[in-house]
C-alpha cells in the first residue's frame, strides 16, 4: 500500500511541475481566438454598434480593443473577409467586424478585446496584404 501511495505522490508531483512550466502555457487560449470567415463579395450593413479603440496585428492574430453599449445580453462578434482583392500595390482586401447585440437595450459601456486568427488570409497568395477594416482602419499584414 505504501509503494502505491509513493507512486501516486510522485505522479502528482510530476503533473504539478509540468503544469507550472510557463513554456507549456499558451499566451492566448484557443477559446479566446476566433477564426476569420472568408466570403465572396460580402456587403456590410454599415451599422457598426461599436468603437475601435485600438487594433494591431501580431504574428497571425488580429487584436481589436473595442467598446460598445450594452450589458444585459451577450454580444457576438465575427470578422468577415471579402475574398475579392484590389489590383493596387500592395494588394488590398476588405474586412468587416460584424456585431450582433442580440436586442440588448442596456446602456453600460463595455470594453472588450477580440482576437481573430487571420492566418487563413495567406491563402489569398499575396504578401504583404493591406487590410481595410470596416473602411475605417487600414493595417498591413506581412507574413
Amino acid at each position: 500500500m505504501k509503494i502505491k501511495m509513493n507512486k501516486f505522490i510522485l505522479l502528482l508531483c510530476v503533473l504539478v511541475i509540468c503544469a507550472c512550466n510557463p513554456k507549456s502555457i499558451p499566451a492566448i487560449t484557443s477559446a479566446g481566438k476566433q477564426k476569420i470567415e472568408v466570403m465572396a463579395y460580402y456587403q456590410s450593413s454599415g451599422k457598426l454598434g461599436y468603437l475601435v479603440e485600438s487594433i494591431k496585428i501580431e504574428d497571425n492574430l488580429l487584436f481589436f480593443n473595442i467598446k460598445y453599449i450594452g450589458g444585459c445580453k451577450p454580444h457576438t462578434f465575427r470578422l468577415i473577409a471579402d475574398s475579392s482583392i484590389s489590383a493596387s500595390k500592395p494588394v488590398q482586401t476588405n474586412l468587416y467586424l460584424v456585431h450582433e447585440n442580440n436586442g440588448d437595450n442596456c446602456s453600460d459601456e463595455i470594453k472588450k478585446e477580440l482576437i481573430f486568427d487571420i492566418a487563413r488570409l495567406k491563402n489569398m497568395g499575396f504578401n504583404p496584404l493591406e487590410l481595410n477594416i470596416d473602411n475605417l482602419n487600414t493595417l498591413t499584414y506581412k507574413y
